[in-house]
């Protein structure tokens, strides 16, 4: 289930900085320069290093989706591996910011996937209900191109889901429908 979350969740946060802090970065990506006003960043073939000064108050995205997709963090983070240390999984927050019902939301998912999974006849229903319906959500440059396989690559970064009725957007998937036997 983490795993999962780690490959494909579309998780994000705002915080504010809390103190002055200068800190060093890279930029993988930079704009278009062959389509000006496009928001859409290119990958770099050397990442520029830049250092950042943030004062106390600036709030910030963090893209926990580009951030679970580090190979500093997850080496070799494009493969399932079932035997990365929990602490390493974001996704609840950290320190003062940790979800209080992190153990009971990961008892409970993982019997909810289970179940799921274990349904007989699982698939996708046909057609369009069976279509996860999504955009994405690259407005910074912070996104970062990750292989897909198959000589694919495509961006890290998160994505906005289609609400049911299809009149707005949403950060949890809900248009894509499955069926099953009973």
């Amino acid at each position: 289930m983490l795993e999962g979350s780690r490959l494909r969740g579309t998780v994000a946060l705002y915080r504010d900085v809390a103190a002055d802090v200068t800190i060093r970065d890279y930029a993988p990506c930079e704009p278009d320069p062959a389509h000006p006003g496009v928001l859409d960043p290119v990958p770099i073939s050397e990442p520029k290093e830049y250092t950042l000064h943030l004062t106390a108050g600036t709030r910030l995205v963090l893209d926990l989706t580009c951030a679970s997709h580090d190979p500093a963090a997850f080496p070799d983070p494009e493969t399932v591996r079932l035997d990365r240390p929990l602490e390493s999984y974001v996704h609840y927050g950290w320190g003062s910011h940790r979800c209080l019902g992190m153990e009971t939301s990961r008892v409970m998912m993982t019997a909810i996937f289970k179940a799921v999974v274990g349904l007989k006849g699982l698939a996708r229903a046909p057609a369009p209900r069976g279509e996860l319906k999504s955009v994405p959500v690259k407005v910074w440059s912070g996104q970062v191109r990750r292989d897909e396989g198959a000589g694919e690559q495509a961006w890290s970064g998160l994505r906005a889901y289609m609400t049911p009725d299809q009149s707005s957007y949403w950060p949890i998937p809900t248009t894509m429908r499955v069926r099953f036997e009973e």
